[in-house]
């Protein structure tokens, strides 16, 4: 056995702990403990070998392009191949995006929110959201009512038909997934995911807020963290 291994590893976890104020209280590590600390794991040796290899000069992908540029261009890339997977799983039925399926989804687990609950919930502008719930209910898969403490607003929740709808694409969209995640092994998927998590984390107040601070001062903010 590699007792060095070991012995490094542990002081890992101790950085670990020490950096991101957890305390190692709890008696079991969790799945999702375990994939953050996967994710700080591999920024930390990838850092350290960045270091290391400092004296050659700035970091740069083999393209020659920015590290920072480059996740811009390649989650852009990723997304649009996922929806083109999706819209082929989808394409014998009403739902015209994986959109679709996400709003539905999400009434699914938590039905009788209100319009703008979802929207905000799936990352969408109000104009881009309301016309996926209007696709949904005029195709009768969702149905909308009254809130009862505030008439002016609307609830949202599945029909039957919607639910069946569901049940029939489930195993499709089940098998798009397993494309996404492509040749990677599951030690890289949890490490990928803790990774967007971190980044998910980070945008998804900035888009939630009113807050209308430019560019620059939203990098000035992070510089500082």
């Amino acid at each position: 056995m590699k007792y060095g291994l070991i012995r490094q590893l542990i002081d890992y976890a101790e950085a670990y702990e020490r950096e991101t104020a957890h305390t190692g209280g709890a008696a079991e590590v969790t799945d999702s403990e375990m994939v953050y600390f996967l994710a700080w794991l591999n920024e930390r040796v990838a850092a350290e070998k960045q270091a290391d290899q400092a004296a050659d000069g700035p970091v740069q992908s083999v393209s020659g392009a920015a590290p920072d540029t480059l996740i811009g261009k390649l989650v852009t890339y990723l997304y649009r191949y996922a929806r083109s997977l999706t819209k082929r799983a989808l394409n014998d039925t009403p739902l015209v995006s994986s959109d679709d399926f996400a709003y539905m989804i999400s009434l699914m687990y938590k039905p009788l929110q209100t319009k703008v609950e979802l929207i905000q919930y799936n990352i969408h502008e109000k104009t881009t959201g309301m016309e996926i719930i209007r696709r949904l209910i005029a195709n009768g898969l969702v149905e909308q009512q009254n809130d009862e403490t505030d008439k002016r607003s609307k609830r949202l929740k599945l029909t039957d038909a919607g639910v069946a709808m569901l049940h029939q694409i489930w195993p499709r969209m089940v098998q798009t997934s397993i494309l996404i995640g492509g040749p990677l092994s599951n030690t890289e998927k949890l490490q990928l995911v803790g990774l967007m998590e971190r980044l998910h984390q980070f945008h998804n107040p900035i888009f939630l807020s009113d807050r209308s601070e430019s560019t620059e001062e939203l990098v000035r903010e992070l510089q500082k963290k």
